[in-house]
């Protein structure tokens, strides 16, 4: 099993940017800002103080770290692997995650005042749509689609009979009609 960054599709660099960047936006970009007392020295005058999506966000911080974690799996399946079994679960999931993610951090937007969230609510929420968008991208690009079962290719498992090579054909799958 070896490395092979030319696996890597659209789908799957745009889920890993989202991720780096949510990542990014978690840690670093300030998050919240904050107007009051400085604590015991409030007789000082009032202090700002910004927070990263780390500190201000004790219950989502959590959500989004495990968007997060399956953006980047996403990316590493996919170079590590040579069948797609893993990549398309991981897909499905990373397209899970990054729309609650997504939904969490614009509950968030909304929910505070605009004027109290900062760069990093906003850079964290782009990412989120990012590694949502980019596990779709890479559901469709595996053909995994949400349609009508019964286009679903099937293999039928006949026995080898006189003079056939033995190999199953392909047959697609029909449903009784109304």
């Amino acid at each position: 099993m070896g490395i092979n960054v030319g696996r890597l599709r659209t789908a799957e660099l745009v889920t890993g940017g989202g991720g780096v960047l949510l990542l990014v936006a978690l840690f670093v970009l300030p998050a919240f800002a904050t107007h009051g007392s400085a604590g015991r020295f409030h007789e000082l005058g009032t202090a700002s103080v910004s927070l990263d999506g780390w500190q201000a966000l004790t219950t989502t911080r959590w959500i989004l770290l495990v968007a997060i974690a399956a953006a980047l799996a996403l990316v590493t399946l996919t170079v590590s692997q040579r069948a797609p079994a893993l990549p398309v679960f991981a897909s499905m999931l990373t397209c899970l995650l990054g729309g609650l993610a997504s939904l969490v951090l614009l509950y968030r937007i909304i929910d505070h005042a605009p004027l109290a969230a900062r760069a990093g609510l906003y850079v964290g929420f782009v990412g989120a749509l990012a590694v949502g968008y980019g596990g779709f991208l890479a559901l469709r690009t595996e053909g995994s689609t949400f349609g009508d079962p019964s286009t679903i290719e099937t293999v039928s498992a006949r026995r080898a009979q006189p003079g056939s090579t033995g190999q199953a054909e392909p047959t697609s799958a029909a449903r009784p009609g109304p």
